[in-house]
């Protein structure tokens, strides 16, 4: 690599990442091949051992990239003393805006699960607790003082997570079943049915159509 000028290796690396990226997202990390992977970069294959040392090394820094975004984003908006209406509001909106810009690195954080690999299984639990502790200091426990019901944050966390999630999977088949694929296709309808959803519930009201509780009052 010494005669390979610095800002060349940055693009090199950059180009690697990149367009293992897209072939994770697209056709599986199991089925994405190194020699592959180095063809499409456009570099040698010595080139993506140097700078991620293996195809699992690689997967881990995809990993990372992604969860330092959403983990701050969890940080920057939940965090606070505001109250807990917007504070789940704005998290809703930068997270699915942050979903939206890496919408590959979402696909392979979510759908890329070797439950065979513990040492993946691990380096997305380290990920994971940091999640469901904002979440649990920030909204459950919040929660529970303020309506007596203590919601789990592993529980509510991934839930929450697949649920902004959703659209970045399926978007393809909906626009072809729906009635209006404009709509199905709009970023800005879509945060606003998950706000609703998770401050206002589907209904709104409990069996006599009386709101519950004062996230009942909430206008997108």
């Amino acid at each position: 690599m010494g005669n390979i000028g610095i800002k060349q290796q940055l693009e090199a690396r950059e180009r690697i990442l990149q367009t293992a990226v897209a072939l994770f997202a697209h056709r599986g990390f199991a089925e994405t091949g190194m020699r592959e992977l180095a063809v499409e970069a456009n570099v040698n294959l010595s080139m993506v051992n140097y700078y991620f040392g293996s195809k699992k090394g690689l997967l881990k820094i995809i990993l990372d990239s992604f969860f330092v975004g959403y983990v701050a984003i969890a940080r920057k908006e939940l965090v606070g003393d505001a109250d807990l209406h917007s504070k789940l509001k704005q998290f809703i909106i930068c997270t699915v805006s942050y979903f939206e810009v890496e919408r590959d690195s979402l696909i392979i954080a979510i759908s890329e699960l070797p439950h065979d690999d513990l040492d993946i299984v691990e380096h997305k639990a380290d990920w994971a607790r940091q999640m469901v502790e904002i979440i649990n200091v920030e909204i459950c426990e919040p929660l529970a003082a303020e309506s007596g019901q203590y919601i789990l944050p592993t529980m509510f966390s991934p839930m929450l997570t697949f649920l902004m999630a959703s659209r970045f999977f399926t978007t393809p088949i909906i626009e072809k079943v729906g009635e209006n694929s404009s709509k199905a296709g709009s970023i800005d309808l879509y945060i606003k049915t998950i706000i609703r959803i998770v401050l206002q519930g589907i209904t709104c009201s409990d069996t006599k159509g009386s709101h519950k509780n004062k996230f009942a009052n909430f206008e997108c």
